[in-house]
């Protein structure tokens, strides 16, 4: 099989993939897992073929390039270690009568990696393993700047419709999912979970935003205005989609989006267009920030008001200062508290995948414990790294620090331009991140999915072109 054709194949399925991650309720379904590590395996099976490296010493032996790739062996390791975890499982609640209290029996091999139940343990295998294969499969040799473009393109094209898709759902009041799957919490879009539908769209109005900034600064000759328009109509419906989640960190983190876009985009435009270019790009600008702002006010102004309005006096307000906003983090520092307990008692090996849920109460004092069973959530520490370490303790945290530092390395290169797509980019990713430290975007297949796709690919998305075909804004 050509080169050629082998990164036309990964495009088109890892932007598939992600696609139906998304739009088949953002990959939580356990049902659907399956199928998803089924399309990972093809992507891992395209991705080690389609590339070979000349060896060290005098005969200089071709290898496998994987072979020297430590985002390969880091995640390789984690999923060992997810499945020995998932393996060694089964731990069953008792009544302890000799010290009067409730505890979980001992698991199968003491002194190994553990899980309590394996069915969960192993859904944590169907979360990482597709993200490591999709991560692989962008960083195989035979990708070129112009696939993983094509790639990304199609990645916010996606977003964009899936976001329009939302407000059209939000807009008709639609109480289920695809007007057929009614739940009992808040939704949008595909997602079941309204954080995790900001969180998505965020970062993918953050991707497109620097692919529409490096098509408008083009020169003049060059600028492709179907993609401009395209890409532009996409980030406003991202941005809008965020807003209509009727999620408060969502909110605020598209408005601090959009504001950074502008800013960035102006500073960008000024340095490389002419004065009437100038012009024309900051009455777009304008013109887009209206349009949303309008779009927003106008269909979800007094939803998204009632969101921010104090009705009870709240557990943790997350600034004092701004009494009269509801920013009421509600009982997760609790359950940060709780799960910073969890890995202190368990830190090597931590208590396997959705295993923090069994030790919750366990770490609550008795007086909360009534304001944690009205909560809703609680299985979740709401803080990804403190549950990542409760749940898969420092041996398995080392693994995925190997994996993700392999993923960033690449950024700090000096082939890598700190143009649009970059510094955009990567602000979006940043913004997920963030967002990780207060909830849970991180436990979202969907957005796990796409945040390692994105990252993977962006070195060489940034990477300087050996001729240079554009004379500004790269």
């Amino acid at each position: 099989m050509r080169v050629f054709c082998v990164e036309r194949w990964i495009v088109w399925l890892v932007t598939a993939f992600l696609a139906a991650a998304a739009w088949l309720f953002s990959g939580l379904r356990v049902r659907d897992l399956p199928w998803f590590a089924a399309g990972a395996v093809v992507l891992l099976v395209l991705a080690m073929g389609c590339g070979w490296v000349k060896g060290a010493g005098r005969e200089g032996v071709r290898r496998a390039w994987w072979t020297r790739d430590a985002f390969f062996w880091g995640g390789l390791l984690f999923l060992a270690y997810l499945g020995l975890q998932a393996w060694n499982s089964g731990r069953a609640l008792f009544f302890d009568v000799e010290h009067g209290r409730w505890a979980y029996s001992a698991p199968m091999h003491v002194g190994w990696p553990w899980a309590f139940n394996r069915q969960e343990a192993l859904e944590m295998v169907y979360w990482f393993f597709p993200a490591w294969a999709i991560g692989l499969a962008l960083r195989a040799p035979c990708m070129t700047r112009q696939g993983l473009t094509r790639f990304a393109h199609g990645v916010v094209c996606s977003g964009g419709l899936l976001a329009s898709f939302g407000i059209v759902q939000y807009l008709s009041g639609s109480r289920g999912v695809y007007w057929a799957v009614p739940l009992g919490c808040d939704f949008f879009a595909s997602f079941t979970y309204s954080n995790h539908a900001a969180a998505y769209f965020v970062m993918i109005g953050a991707l497109g935003s620097g692919l529409l900034l490096r098509e408008a600064l083009r020169s003049a000759g060059s600028v492709r205005k179907t993609h401009v328009v395209v890409l532009g109509v996409a980030v406003v419906l991202c941005l809008a989609g965020a807003n209509l989640s009727l999620s408060r960190a969502g909110v605020i983190l598209a408005w601090v989006l959009a504001v950074f876009i502008v800013g960035y985009g102006l500073i960008r435009g000024w340095r490389a267009l002419r004065p009437v270019a100038r012009l024309n790009m900051g009455m777009a600008m304008l013109a887009a920030v209206a349009i949303l702002y309008f779009a927003v006010s106008g269909f979800g102004r007094a939803e998204i008001r009632r969101e921010f309005s104090v009705r009870r006096p709240p557990l943790h307000q997350l600034m004092p200062a701004l009494a009269g906003i509801n920013l009421d983090l509600s009982v997760r520092p609790m359950l940060w508290r709780a799960g910073w307990e969890v890995f202190k008692a368990h830190p090597l090996y931590g208590v396997g995948g959705w295993g923090f849920r069994y030790l919750a109460a366990f770490h609550i004092p008795p007086d909360s414990q009534e304001a944690l069973r009205r909560s809703r959530g609680w299985a979740n520490v709401h803080n990804d790294p403190i549950q990542f370490l409760a749940e898969f303790g420092l041996a398995g945290m080392a693994c995925m620090i190997v994996a993700a530092g392999a993923l960033v390395a690449p950024l700090a290169g000096h082939a890598v331009r700190r143009g649009s797509v970059y510094t955009l980019t990567c602000a979006g990713l940043g913004l997920v991140v963030v967002f990780s430290l207060i909830d849970l975007p991180f436990r979202c297949p969907a957005i796990l999915w796409t945040w390692v796709a994105i990252l993977a690919a962006l070195p060489r998305l940034r990477i300087i072109p050996s001729q240079s075909h554009m004379s500004q804004g790269l």
